[in-house]
C-alpha cells in the first residue's frame, strides 16, 4: 500500500520541479487527515498541485476560487425551497464542501465573515450544522492556496490555524530545471487511491509509534518559546500525527529525529519566523543534514554569481569555482561518513552531492566551453 504512495509522490515530482517539501506536505496532510496552504506569488503552479493531488484521490472533490462576494450557497448548498415551505431553513448540501472527500480553496483569505463559521467546522471538527441538526462530514483533507497573506488575523486568525502545514511556494530557481519544465508536456500523473486505499493507509500510519521523539517534541517546544515562537495546544498535539505520516510514508514503524523536520513547515507563524524555525528543528532532528544544506546554499550562491560574471573574467573565476565545490565535495563526503556511521539518513547528503556533481559538469560544459571528455 505505501508503494502506491510512494508512487504518487514520485510522479508528482517528475512533473514539478523544485516542489519536494510541498509535495512531501501535501501527502502528509492526506495520511493524517490535516489540511495544507500554499502561499505563494502567481504562476507557481500551487493550484496545478493541488489539483493534480486532489484528481488522485477517489472521492467526491469540491473545489471553489473564493472571492469577497462568496456566499455561503457557493460553499454549503442552496437553501431548500421545500424545507421553507415546512419553516425549515435547510441547505442542500450535495457537491458542496460539506460531503466533499478532498476539497481545493483558491484565494482562501478572501473568505468573508457570513462563511467563515461554517467554513471552520467542516475543516476542524468535520461537522456542519445545517438547520439545528449537526451533520458529519467526509473531509480528508483541504488545500488552501493564496498569492497573500490574511490581512485580518483577528477575523481570519482561526481559518489560519486550521491548515497545520504551510508553505511559501517560489518560482523555480535552478536554470536546468527551468529549461527541463518549458520543454516538458502536461500530462496526467495516471495513478489513483481509493477511498478504501486510503483509508487503510491512514489506519496504518495511525499505529506508528512516537514514543521515542515526545520528549523531543517537548524539547521542541521550549527551543521555540525561548524565540518567543509560540504554537497552540492544539497544533502541537495534531503535530504527533505529521510525525507519524512523515515515518510511515519512509518505511518505518517508529518516528525517528528525522521525522522532526516536517514540523519546521507547522509551527511558524510568520513567515520572517520559517528559516529560525528551520534552523532549529534541522539542527535537532538531523544536525549532519543541515550543514549539508548549507553546504548546498553556499554552491549555490558561487553558481548563480558565475552566471552573472563578466565574459572576460569567466574563465577565472570558473577555476576559482570549481576548486570552492571540490572542498564543499570533500566536506560532504566526510558528513555522508558520520551519518552512515551514527545510522542517520544519508539519503540528503547524497542528493546534494549528485547536485554539486551537476553544478560542477555544468560549469565546465557550458561556462568553461570544453567538454568532461577532454
Amino acid at each position: 500500500m505505501r508503494q502506491k504512495f510512494n508512487e504518487l509522490e514520485k510522479k508528482l515530482n517528475e512533473k514539478y520541479y523544485e516542489r519536494k517539501e510541498e509535495i512531501r506536505g501535501l501527502m502528509v496532510a492526506l495520511l493524517s487527515r490535516q489540511h495544507v496552504l500554499l502561499l505563494g506569488a502567481p504562476g507557481t503552479a500551487k493550484s496545478a498541485l493541488a489539483h493534480d493531488v486532489c484528481c488522485a484521490i477517489g472521492g467526491k472533490y469540491f473545489k471553489l476560487l473564493v472571492s469577497r462576494t462568496t456566499t455561503p450557497e457557493e460553499l454549503f448548498g442552496p437553501v431548500s425551497l421545500k424545507a421553507l415551505e415546512n419553516d425549515s431553513y435547510r441547505r442542500m448540501t450535495k457537491e458542496r464542501l460539506p460531503e466533499a472527500d478532498i476539497a481545493f480553496l483558491d484565494e482562501v483569505w478572501k473568505c468573508n465573515s457570513s462563511v467563515l463559521n461554517g467554513m471552520l467546522g467542516v475543516l476542524n471538527e468535520r461537522e456542519y450544522v445545517n438547520d439545528g441538526q449537526t451533520v458529519k462530514c467526509p473531509l480528508e483533507f483541504c488545500v488552501g492556496a493564496s498569492n497573500e497573506m490574511p490581512e485580518d488575523m483577528n477575523e481570519l486568525g482561526a481559518l489560519w490555524d486550521r491548515f497545520m502545514l504551510r508553505y511559501v511556494v517560489k518560482y523555480v530557481k535552478d536554470p536546468s530545471n527551468f529549461e527541463k519544465m518549458l520543454s516538458q508536456p502536461d500530462n496526467p500523473l495516471n495513478i489513483s487511491i481509493s477511498r478504501d486505499e486510503l483509508k487503510n493507509a491512514q489506519a496504518e500510519a495511525g499505529y506508528v509509534d512516537v514514543t521515542k521523539l515526545i520528549p523531543r517534541v517537548f524539547e521542541l517546544r521550549y527551543k521555540l518559546e525561548e524565540k518567543n515562537i509560540t504554537a497552540s495546544d492544539r497544533r502541537w498535539k495534531t503535530s504527533i500525527g505529521l510525525l507519524k505520516a512523515n515515518a510511515w510514508l519512509e518505511g518505518r514503524r517508529e518516528a525517528l529525529e528525522d521525522d522532526l523536520e516536517i514540523l519546521s513547515h507547522s509551527l511558524w507563524q510568520d513567515p520572517e519566523q520559517r528559516i529560525q524555525v528551520r534552523q532549529i528543528i534541522m539542527q535537532m532532528a538531523n544536525p549532519l543534514d543541515q550543514e549539508a544544506l548549507e553546504l548546498y546554499d553556499e554552491a549555490e550562491e558561487i553558481f548563480q554569481s558565475l552566471l552573472t560574471a563578466p565574459e572576460e573574467n569567466v574563465i577565472p573565476l570558473c577555476q576559482e569555482g570549481l576548486a570552492k565545490f571540490k572542498k564543499i565535495e570533500k566536506r560532504l563526503k566526510k558528513l555522508l561518513e558520520q551519518a552512515k556511521s551514527t545510522g542517520k539518513s544519508d539519503a540528503r547528503i547524497n542528493g546534494i552531492l549528485e547536485k554539486i556533481a551537476a553544478r560542477s559538469s555544468e560549469i565546465v560544459d557550458k561556462h568553461l566551453k570544453i567538454s568532461l571528455g577532454n
